[in-house]
């Protein structure tokens, strides 16, 4: 009766890894998470070639951790981001991702 117990335990480890296989690389291997769930992981940058200069992401950063000066391309400092996401959400040109 008991025989089969547990063979069904790893199903959802198992599906999670064929369906999510490139999000499990980038979090074992290259220390990232592109949902920025996992704010150890995460990483927000400028796309330098987006960025137009604006500085509603410097303006909204609560840690002030976005660095340039009026109509420059905007810069993160790794160092101060707390990964928050509020530049992401207010810079209207897209220019910021991870």
């Amino acid at each position: 009766m008991f025989v089969d117990f547990g063979q069904s335990a790893p199903n959802p480890v198992i599906s999670t890894l064929k369906y999510f296989n490139e999000e499990y690389r980038e979090h074992a291997i290259d220390k990232q998470c592109r949902a920025l769930e996992c704010k150890a992981m995460s990483k927000i940058t400028i796309n330098q070639e987006k960025c137009k200069g604006c500085g509603l992401c410097q303006k909204h950063c609560p840690v002030n951790a976005i660095e340039g000066e009026a109509r420059e391309k905007r810069k993160i400092n790794q160092e101060k981001c707390i990964k928050c996401g509020t530049c992401l959400t207010n810079c209207p040109f897209k220019a910021i991702g991870n």
